[in-house]
């Protein structure tokens, strides 16, 4: 029965790996199909190489600001000191796990922190259905921001911006609400004379402590002193985002073309495309950031294209896949060390 159950879950997890794959042919395919390859590679081939670098550096230093985020989520689940290589390093390691399978680098994250820190997966849980949803908050501010500066082109080819922002902007205010309570609903819905009959008593009291790390795990969004040093934390994140939008820009030579603003809706734009699950944002990133670049700032869609080539290439594979191949060989390293 178990095994069977377990073949199911794999199918149908390989059926969605499929499907994303497919969605991201699809979208690259819309993106590239009018593109003059020659004209794209010429672009690409021209872009400055100290941009490029300041790329690199503040991509690297936006993720070690996303683990010490964590590392503070993660602080009620254990009474020793959270490392910050151990988040670093399941960061790092899930960002590069997603260019290859869609969300499939939170699985690994959580793994790979609940090992290294030995932490109960339940409140680990938690702590990153926090950092996703306060991800989908900065996006939705971003989205609410700019709408009032969006190009009328823009809204008119993208009409799905402005309900869309609102729908997110209500689920992630509710869930942000909801998220610190259902630790405590759950344990109380458990105490209730309904489930003590209904369920085994084993099975009872592992839903209560799976209840009660999850509900530790939401410790920080009841803190007032944590909870707007975590806000600062998500802006300064995202903050380097954008500055890796506006580093291509000078890369590209476009900054006559594209000042602070119109990057700004460019880089809320393309990073809408991040909250479809498709490897690696193939396809989503290409097709929203080509876009919105012609849109916004008037240049040839082929320029565009390359643009938003280039930059997910630096940002979505080699800022993650590099930086994560090199721990994982020395974790490897040090492990054979130890032996």
């Amino acid at each position: 029965m178990q095994e069977s159950v377990a073949k199911n879950s794999q199918a149908k997890n390989l059926l969605k790996q499929v499907l994303a794959a497919i969605f991201a042919i699809v979208l690259l395919w819309f993106a590239f199909k009018d593109t003059n390859l020659a004209e794209l590679l010429k672009y690409s081939q021209n872009i400055k190489p100290l941009p490029v670098l300041l790329i690199f550096v503040s991509g690297i230093f936006g993720t070690f600001l996303r683990s010490y985020r964590w590392t503070i989520l993660l602080r009620p689940l254990s009474d020793k000191k959270i490392s910050q290589y151990n988040s670093f390093y399941a960061v790092m390691i899930g960002y590069a796990v997603n260019v290859v399978i869609p969300r499939g680098g939170e699985v690994v994250r959580l793994l790979s922190i609940c090992k290294s820190e030995n932490l109960p997966w339940a409140g680990v849980l938690s702590t990153m259905l926090i950092d996703r949803m306060l991800d989908i908050a900065l996006l939705v501010t971003l989205i609410g921001a700019t709408l009032t500066i969006l190009p009328p082109e823009l809204l008119a080819s993208m009409p799905w911006l402005k309900p869309g922002g609102l729908t997110l902007l209500a689920g992630v205010v509710v869930g942000l609400i909801v998220l610190p309570l259902v630790g405590t609903i759950l344990k109380k819905l458990l105490s209730l004379d309904i489930a003590k009959k209904r369920l085994p008593e084993k099975l009872r009291e592992k839903f209560t402590e799976l209840a009660g790390q999850f509900d530790t795990g939401t410790q920080a969004l009841k803190s007032p002193i944590q909870y707007p040093y975590i806000a600062f934390l998500s802006v300064a994140i995202w903050s380097t985002y954008w500055f890796n939008f506006y580093q291509m820009v000078y890369a590209f030579g476009l900054e006559e073309k594209i000042d602070a603003v119109k990057c700004l809706i460019i880089f809320t734009i393309g990073s809408a495309g991040v909250l479809v699950p498709t490897p690696g944002s193939v396809g989503t990133f290409h097709l929203l950031v080509k876009e919105a670049t012609v849109m916004t700032a008037h240049i040839p869609p082929d320029q565009a294209l390359a643009f938003a080539t280039v930059l997910h290439f630096l940002t979505f594979i080699v800022i993650c896949c590099i930086p994560a191949a090199v721990l994982f060989f020395y974790n490897r390293f040090l492990a054979k060390k130890e032996i």
